[in-house]
């Protein structure tokens, strides 16, 4: 039980979600001590008593070795299965295609302290509208539906989940530059309250941060500021509370995907231009986002093992989309005239954890639900008439597909229960063994006065139900050997998208069900640790989303069933004189079951090869990513037929190496307590790669990533 002179809450702060063990509290501290052993210098980790794959990125490995600007998926590109597509810079612009075993983002779950957020019309999410990488103290790449406790919207794809970081316990102030690249600028910073001995040991950390950026593409700038803040407050023996809160606002141009005639002719780095008689205009393509997470959460350590978490919290997105321009209107056949999207949502959640541990092992129960409400809109403008509605009401002529310049207005709802128990039983010295059972509830209600695709009112709503089981087994080989199994069942309400059609109740949409097989060995010594494991996973009513690249516009069907499986490593090994050598790989496959073609945009495999080094105040890395090849198919591919594949087209694996050098000291007597200084370089050979995105009548199009680039990064703790 933690001292009220520490808080409780500063021990459990950053656990999984599932309260798991106590974790180190999670301070930045920007000179630390040499990282020298495998331990200690892993840039990916996973513990003995693992029961699923995962790989801790630490912060540590996150402050020294990634670029200040990047984002989320930027740091999740070093795990192992894991496969990220950045087409502006590092963070400097919304990932385009980030995988985990070949899950695209709405079929795999991303928490920030163990709360799940993202956008409930398709469960994706947005890597740059919420916590840009100087505010995350830890992620942990976890490839697995883990278990009843963990809560999420699709867990069985595995989950990307995000920490904060915790006040420090002295004060500080820290500020940091960073110069690089496409003319980025980033200025960061942070202030450290220490511990407050009159306030019960609170502590206190605030943090804002500013980004500009020309971007790699043309015409492809962005802005962004972000605010941080989080109070540790021990409220008396054993008893913590804790505050957090975010605040994200960005604006950015919107390059879409290029053709190879684009790329021959209007050089690599195109996006977007500068002449507004052009649908390609800058001023017609762009995004601007505000997002923001709040949370209060009360954790309490009772006698006779009990524990007690509760997180109560609210998230929210704003986003007003430009997009879509084409020359003529109702009003001028010469008028340039675009589309406005909003898409709002505001959600509300509460999860509660109740827990009792004694010599046979520990019980846990809670629940965990969320309600949201989202407005959405899309209406055709005309920017002659001052981004007045493109629509006549004399004539009553609208654009076409529209319904009075509107493409669709509606307002969704999304009601989520997720209650669950389980026991962690520890049958032996060596053997544990983990049941556990949750059900799921996810209802959905639309109110539609102009659909999507249909155009038609539709007023609806439908709730699907499931319980689902959990089996997960650690055994303890040696005191540094361990192995894991584990089975379970996910499950997925549908997308939005089965809602757009006349009548949603004759076509009753299926949810996503899978079930998950995995076992795998975990080995860790002072020298040289490593895990591996193979996996498989059975997945019914898999949603399959094509998008034209021409138009924008969706295609939507559904396979009977899937297959995905694969073998997955990681490991590091210390070579002495403060390096370490590190190696992940796998070996991915996904296939459809009745067509057995491949799920597109799947990599066959990834791999990192890589280099540290720490000592003396000296750090860095070498680390180069390899991304397998895949395939993609067009719009008219049903995933059942075989023979609808008409248009196959096949993306090319690739490897981009990073590079991280820097130095940083600790200073006595001196007003300035420390100093960091790194230099990264991002894409160090200078490979000219273009990623398949999309097909269109035999053309593919191409997601173009960055040339080299560098940044300079300087910080100070005061």
């Amino acid at each position: 039980m933690a001292s009220p002179a520490s808080g409780l809450h500063t021990l459990r702060a950053n656990d999984d979600a599932n309260g798991g063990a106590p974790t180190v509290r999670l301070e930045e501290i920007e000179v630390s001590a040499d990282r020298t052993s495998a331990l200690t210098a892993a840039p990916t980790d996973t513990k003995l008593e693992a029961l699923q794959p995962k790989s801790v990125i630490s912060l540590s490995y996150i402050a020294n070795n990634i670029t200040p600007t990047a984002d989320y998926a930027t740091i999740a590109n070093l795990a192992p299965s894991v496969s990220n597509v950045e087409t502006n810079g590092p963070g400097l612009s919304e990932a385009k295609h980030t995988t985990l075993r070949g899950f695209d983002d709405n079929s795999y779950n991303v928490t920030y302290d163990g709360i799940p957020f993202g956008d409930i019309n398709d469960f994706s999410h947005h890597t740059t509208s919420y916590f840009p990488a100087k505010m995350i103290g830890r992620m942990d790449i976890e490839r697995g539906p883990g278990t009843a406790s963990d809560i999420g919207y699709a867990t069985f794809g595995g989950t990307m989940a995000l920490h904060s970081k915790d006040p420090r316990r002295d004060a500080a102030i820290i500020p940091t530059a960073s110069y690089g690249s496409f003319n980025t600028q980033l200025e960061h910073l942070e202030f450290n309250t220490g511990t407050l001995a009159p306030l019960n040991g609170a502590t206190a950390i605030g943090a804002c941060q500013y980004i500009n950026t020309a971007g790699y593409r043309t015409n492809a700038d962005m802005w962004r500021r972000t605010y941080y803040s989080k109070i540790l407050q021990p409220l008396g023996k054993g008893v913590a509370l804790t505050f957090l809160g975010t605040y994200n606002d960005i604006k950015f141009n919107n390059p879409s995907t290029v053709t190879q005639a684009q790329i021959n002719t209007l050089g690599r780095n195109y996006g977007l231009g500068g002449d507004p008689a052009k649908t390609d205009f800058k001023g017609y393509n762009y995004q601007a986002k505000q997002a923001d997470m709040y949370y209060l959460a009360l954790d309490a350590d009772f006698a006779s093992g009990w524990q007690l978490t509760d997180k109560f919290y609210t998230y929210a997105y704003n986003n007003e989309s430009h997009e879509s321009a084409v020359l003529g209107s109702v009003f001028a056949t010469t008028s340039m005239t675009g589309a406005i999207k909003v898409n709002r949502y505001r959600a509300w959640g509460n999860y509660f954890l109740l827990s009792h541990e004694d010599d046979r092992g520990t019980f846990k129960t809670g629940v965990w639900w969320e309600n949201t409400r989202n407005p959405r809109y899309q209406y055709r403008i005309d920017y002659t008439r001052a981004e007045a509605l493109d629509y006549d009401p004399l004539a009553n002529k609208s654009p076409k597909s529209t319904v009075k310049g509107y493409a669709y207005d509606m307002t969704a709802y999304l009601k989520t229960a997720q209650p669950f128990a389980e026991y962690v039983w520890r049958a032996t010295s060596a053997l544990t063994i983990n049941p556990g059972i949750k059900y799921v509830s996810f209802t959905r209600q639309i109110e539609a006065p102009v659909n999507q695709t249909t155009r038609t009112p539709l007023y609806y709503q439908q709730t699907t139900p499931k319980t689902l089981p959990y089996l997960s087994t650690n055994y303890r080989i040696a005191a540094d050997w361990s192995a894991y199994a584990q089975v379970a069942k996910g499950f997925l309400a549908p997308n939005n998208n089965q809602f757009y059609v006349p009548n949603p109740a004759l076509n009753r949409a299926k949810p996503q069900e899978t079930t998950n097989y995995q076992v795998g060995t975990v080995y860790k010594t002072d020298r040289f640790n490593a895990d591996f494991d193979v996996y498989s996973i059975d997945y019914k009513n898999f949603p399959l989303t094509i998008t034209d690249p021409i138009t924008n516009q969706p295609h939507f069907s559904t396979a009977d069933g899937a297959k995905f499986s694969g073998v997955e490593t990681q490991f590091t090994y210390q070579l002495g004189g403060g390096f370490n050598a590190y190696v992940n790989g796998s070996i991915n496959r996904a296939e459809f079951k009745k067509s057995k073609l491949d799920v597109p945009t799947v990599p066959n495999s990834t791999a990192v090869l890589g280099v540290l080094y720490s000592r003396g105040g000296f750090f860095g890395s070498l680390t180069d990513k390899y991304a397998g090849a895949f395939k993609v198919y067009d719009g008219s591919l049903n995933p059942n037929d075989a023979s609808t594949a008409g248009n196959i087209g096949h993306g090319a694996s690739y490897w981009l190496a990073d590079l991280a050098l820097g130095y940083g000291q600790k200073l006595h007597d001196s007003f300035l307590r420390s100093f960091k200084v790194k230099v990264q370089v991002n894409n160090l050979l200078d490979k000219h790669v273009q990623v398949l995105d999309s097909l269109k009548s035999n053309a593919g199009f191409f997601n173009v990533l960055p040339t080299r680039n560098y940044f300079l990064t300087v910080s100070g703790e005061f």
